[in-house]
């Protein structure tokens, strides 16, 4: 009979669960949701995320007590770390900028991708990526301390 406990799987299920507020609360009140003219806004899409996260994450975290512990890989690991940079990172140089140095660090150090195929993927990614959601969509990415000392 197993004992229903904390572990490291309601950790993760709780901090989901609170980016998924902020990204819901940001989406409302910062982005806004619709328009009656121009239709859905910047804050729309990060709110339907945001609210099936939320809800997910929510069964996993009552499902989490009737769970065994996770068992920890190095390449969970160090994803964990790549990922903790970019937010870290994303405030200093950029969001975009930052997950483009991750995107091609990733590629040559994790995939071992050799430099002509990362420099291909990685010009058709950022245009998909720039023209999708900054073109197109408008979402407003942060810029980063440096980008705002370089323009302010």
């Amino acid at each position: 009979m197993s004992t229903k406990k904390f572990n490291s799987k309601s950790v993760i299920a709780l901090a989901c669960i609170a980016i998924a507020a902020v990204w819901m609360y940001l989406g409302i009140t910062k982005y806004g949701l619709w328009d009656a003219k121009e239709g859905p806004l910047s804050g729309f899409f990060p709110t339907i995320i945001g609210g099936v996260l939320l809800i997910s994450s929510a069964i996993y975290f009552i499902r989490s007590f009737s769970m065994e512990g996770a068992k920890y890989e190095k390449g969970a690991v160090q994803l964990t770390i790549g990922m903790l940079v970019i937010f870290g990172a994303s405030y200093l140089i950029g969001f975009l900028p930052t997950l483009l140095l991750f995107y091609i660090i990733w590629l040559r150090v994790m995939e071992k991708m050799p430099a002509r195929t990362i420099v291909i993927a990685t010009v058709v990614m950022t245009a998909i990526v720039y023209g999708t959601f900054s073109m197109w969509l408008k979402v407003p990415f942060p810029e980063g301390l440096l980008f705002e000392m370089i323009l302010g």
